[in-house]
């Protein structure tokens, strides 16, 4: 990891990171410089400045997917253009977050011949390559093929196989995978708005990136991101990447409950979750008293009462539930579940006031809430949990972590001219 950072880090480059949301299209403009010798940053040998930065309220998007491609892409220009604009730069292409398409993890070994009797770079790209080429069946792309550890013949645990001498190589790769029909309607969106994919990057990957610390990260944790449309996981340990998951619940769910059981206007419903919802209902909250209009009713001025204490009935089962799926799909994913020794919770959905509390006490284990690292240049707003995808798109590109297997799918699977083509080629000319 820390070979790719330097080699990233050896001249200036400007990075833009493009997070579609369900309620938000965020765009991030940033530049690159090396950080000072001094800087002990842990294999991040890149440092960002945010030149530019703008979100827009996302139309024509489901779940994370595209549901009306001129809506979408209406939204994906104006949130490029105003953050083009005030970065004073022009982006030719973007690292897109992804939250559609059913993401799907999967670990498993691979193995190759060393005819050699020594691990050489063609070694290690066969068999990455083949990996990805084992991933990508049932109409999938791969967004992440990462290697967690090599084997050498019996010897496990090698981390840096190359020039070590054995018969025989062996790889522990985690891959992400989503639907391709899904992943090629988002590309054509962005590259409708002339702008190249540089990248498709898995939300929960990036955001977990943003708002871990090294700690939490080696001794093993998850995030879990509530979106508005999704909710995703990521765990990490060790310092890896080893399981993601997405459902297709998120906020928009527990708004419509609110609209629904009040019969309020969708804009007034999301407004009281904003500024009045909890998860648990206090004493002082049976006091508190909340106006709101009911449906139709502005125009004649009525207006219906409720208490705080009212509004978290009906706010918490849509918690509990989305909360309890998330529960049981880590519970699912086997050596993950066994991993996680702590919880955060990021993403615009986690600042509901008592989530933190209810979440630990549901998976038994610590949970807190997860804001974005800094960034110099970055705006206050934008340090908010909602924007932890964005910021962690930078950070994935600093880290580098699919370029050796990503490079390894052009040189042995010919992919042509699609997605995985183009990195390969900006990745030639870049290095």
């Amino acid at each position: 990891m820390g070979y790719t950072t330097t080699i990233r880090s050896k001249r200036q480059r400007i990075v833009a990171a493009l997070d579609i949301g369900t309620s938000k299209i965020c765009c991030l403009i940033a530049k690159t410089s090396p950080a000072p010798e001094w800087f002990e940053g842990k294999g991040e040998a890149v440092q960002f400045e945010v030149l530019g930065c703008d979100h827009t309220r996302a139309e024509g998007l489901k779940a994370g997917m595209i549901a009306h491609l001129d809506s979408a892409e209406h939204c994906i220009r104006q949130a490029v253009d105003s953050a083009e604009r005030m970065a004073g730069v022009t982006v030719e292409d973007v690292h897109v977050a992804v939250t559609s398409g059913r993401l799907k993890s999967e670990s498993f070994s691979a193995s190759v011949a060393l005819p050699s009797g020594a691990v050489r770079d063609e070694d290690v790209m066969r068999l990455l390559a083949g990996g990805r080429q084992y991933a990508a069946r049932d109409k999938r792309t791969v967004l992440h093929a990462l290697p967690m550890s090599y084997r050498l013949d019996d010897n496990g645990g090698i981390s840096e196989p190359h020039g070590m001498c054995g018969e025989r190589l062996s790889v522990d790769l985690h891959t992400v995978t989503a639907d391709e029909v899904a992943m090629r309607n988002i590309m054509l969106c962005v590259e409708r708005c002339h702008l190249g994919v540089a990248s498709l990057v898995a939300a929960p990957y990036a955001s977990a990136l943003s708002v871990l610390t090294a700690d939490e990260a080696k001794l093993g944790a998850a995030v879990i991101d509530f979106g508005a449309g999704t909710t995703t996981l990521a765990v990490f340990v060790d310092g890896h990447f080893i399981h993601a998951d997405a459902i297709a619940l998120g906020g928009n769910a527990i708004t419509t409950d609110i609209a629904r059981s009040l019969a309020a206007p969708i804009e007034h419903a999301e407004r009281l979750k904003t500024l009045h919802g909890s998860a648990f209902a206090t004493l002082s909250d049976e006091r508190e008293i909340i106006t709101y209009p009911c449906v139709g009713g502005l125009a004649q001025g009525s207006l219906n009462q409720i208490t705080k204490a009212q509004l978290a009935i009906i706010i918490r089962p849509r918690v509990e539930e989305i909360l309890d799926l998330m529960r049981r799909r880590l519970a699912a994913s086997g050596m993950a579940a066994e991993v996680t020794q702590h919880l955060v919770l990021t993403g615009g959905g986690s600042q509901l006031t008592g989530l933190a509390e209810l979440a630990a006490n549901m998976f038994g284990r610590p949970a807190r809430l997860g804001r974005p690292r800094g960034m110099s240049g970055l705006p206050a707003a934008a340090g908010a949990p909602d924007f932890a995808a964005g910021i962690g798109l930078l950070l994935h590109w600093a880290r580098g972590d699919d370029k050796l297997s990503t490079r390894a799918e052009q040189r042995f699977l010919r992919t042509g001219t699609g997605y995985f083509a183009r990195v390969g080629e900006w990745i030639r000319d870049n290095f």
